[in-house]
Parts: structure tokens; sequence; C-alpha cells
């Protein structure tokens, strides 16, 4: 999945497994930085906490639809 797919309807959240922090993934920031062209997978492989600082794969992609009202699908 790439990363231009997901910018319209959908948003991405980093979880950490070791401090069970949760954030949001700036997406059209990312897009910016890395290209629309950039695999989902490579995201999730350079996602680190900022609060303990580890290394974690667990991403969270929530269908939030065009208007970004419609949250509640959550996928891994």
């Amino acid at each position: 999945m790439l990363l231009k797919d997901l910018a319209s309807h959908f948003e991405l959240y980093a979880v950490c497994g070791a401090c069970r922090r949760m954030a949001r993934i700036d997406l059209h920031r990312l897009a910016a930085e890395l290209g629309g062209e950039v695999e989902l997978d490579a995201i999730r492989s350079r996602v680190r906490c900022r609060a303990c600082r580890r290394r974690t794969h667990d991403i969270r992609i929530v269908y939030a639809g065009p208007c970004g009202g419609a949250r509640g699908f959550h996928y891994r």
C-alpha cells in the first residue's frame, strides 16, 4: 500500500507497545518529505516512539472518510 493511497480518506497512528503511547502521523508532511510513492512498510520500519525512544513497527490505519469525521475502523 502506498502513502498516496491513504492521504485522502485515512489517518495513520503509531503505537508503542512498550509504553502504550499512540500518536497520529501527519500524512501530508510525510508525503512532502518522502513522496507519495513510499510503501507503508517503509514507513513502519522508521517509526520510533518519542516518549521511550524504542522502535515500534505497529501502525494503525484508521478510516476517517473524506471529511475526517468517520473514524472508527482500525487495521494493523
